[in-house]
């Protein structure tokens, strides 16, 4: 039962069938109009047999099987006959039959012969009603032959040409929607991707720089615990502040991915807690010494990322040059912030310390946060010694 009933929904769906079925409708309907002796619309024409006006209209009716697929051939195969037709004596079946061929040629034809159609039967009309009543000497039978042409051939088209224009602005609208649709799919795409590099940096240059120095700081008190007891309390209990520092902060980005507002800032940090930092650095052994004092008034974003780009120097320095001092300079000039960040890393004709011993997140990540707020930071070997310097816009300072 199933299968039967998709073959006749697939049947029904296939433009040839359908074609097919108008085809034998329009036979149909014309053979009784005739059979009812209502298909003649001129009394005065010599009388045909009947089975001239069945083959005139079946030949009219047999290029319907093709209105859809190649609707201008059958156009031009149905106004044979009635040329025909019009010479033996105009009927109504066939003009009604042919009326229909006009409207698929313009509704389903190309777009050129679409607009021909509607402007090409109006000479003709005029010109042949014109030629009818003067013929006939009378106004009536002009007025009768161009109503009759304007329902069989002008109606159809300009109902053709109608339904074509509301069907192409269906189509435009549903373009444009699919259009948007997949600029708004690549829009939340975008959105998700710089979402996840945003977590990835907080991840790496928090999460990952208060694990590193955990890690230092843990094998400083080991070195020291027989040594130096109370040097090694001292580190362990920084060890301790920095893990709870480290889990604040993941609960902060947990509850950052379960938040619904997406503007929110992932995690806090502000220059002026800077002393966590140090005291971080300090404790493994680090010295840091701050020249200059950051503007107090910074955006919120610029000072975040300022926030994280010094923790993220100061991680690098503890890891990749142990014991060795810091120095952190800020200045404010020409609307910018400088922060430059130095430590010596040894003997100037060894390879330089961070690609060797890390996989340059970090200053990656010190790159695309200053590009983010557009400003720009550059990294590199100076000597004996490894410099970082970043400018940040601070324009936008904050008026409260």
């Amino acid at each position: 039962m199933d299968n039967r009933e998709s073959e006749i929904r697939v049947g029904f769906v296939n433009p040839r069938y359908n074609s097919l079925l108008v085809a034998l409708a329009y036979f149909a309907g014309g053979s009784l109009l005739y059979a009812l002796d209502l298909g003649v619309l001129v009394e005065d024409w010599p009388p045909q047999p009947l089975w001239v006006w069945l083959v005139l209209l079946a030949c009219v009716c047999a290029p319907m099987t093709m209105r859809r697929t190649r609707p201008l051939l059958a156009l031009l195969l149905g106004t044979v006959p009635v040329l025909v037709d019009l010479v033996v004596g105009p009927s109504l079946p066939v003009w009604i039959a042919y009326g229909d061929l006009l409207y698929t040629a313009t509704l389903f034809g190309s777009a050129r012969t679409s607009r021909f159609l509607e402007r090409a039967p109006l000479v003709p009309i005029v010109v042949g009603a014109v030629a009818l009543g003067v013929y006939f000497g009378e106004l009536r039978i002009a007025v009768w032959a161009v109503s009759i042409a304007a329902l069989v051939i002008v109606v159809p088209i300009w109902w053709a040409r109608s339904v074509r224009t509301h069907r192409d602005a269906a189509e435009i609208e549903r373009a444009r929607a699919e259009a948007l649709s997949r600029v708004a799919e690549l829009d939340r795409r975008a959105a998700i991707t710089t979402e996840r590099q945003r977590l990835a940096r907080d991840l790496h240059d928090v999460v990952a720089g208060h694990l590193s120095s955990i890690a230092i700081q843990s094998e400083a008190a080991l070195r020291l615990r027989d040594s130096d007891p109370d040097r090694a309390l001292t580190v362990l209990e920084s060890v301790r502040s920095g893990s709870v520092a480290a889990l604040q902060e993941m609960q902060s980005m947990v509850r950052l991915l379960r938040s619904d507002d997406t503007d929110e800032i992932t995690t806090a940090g502000r220059l002026a807690d800077l002393e966590p930092l140090t005291a971080s650095a300090r404790a493994a052994g680090t010295s840091v010494r701050i020249d200059g004092r950051p503007p107090a008034d910074l955006d919120a974003e610029v000072d975040l990322t300022a926030y994280r780009i010094v923790q993220e120097t100061l991680t690098n320095a503890v890891k990749h040059a142990p014991g060795r001092p810091v120095t952190l300079r800020f200045d404010d000039a020409d609307g910018r912030l400088g922060i430059e960040v130095v430590n010596p890393i040894g003997d100037p004709d060894t390879p330089d310390p961070s690609p060797a011993r890390g996989a340059g997140h970090g200053l990656r990540n010190i790159a695309e946060r200053a590009a983010a707020v557009g400003g720009h930071a550059r990294s590199g070997r100076d000597g004996n010694e490894w410099r970082t310097y970043v400018q940040l816009p601070i324009a936008n300072r904050s008026t409260t």
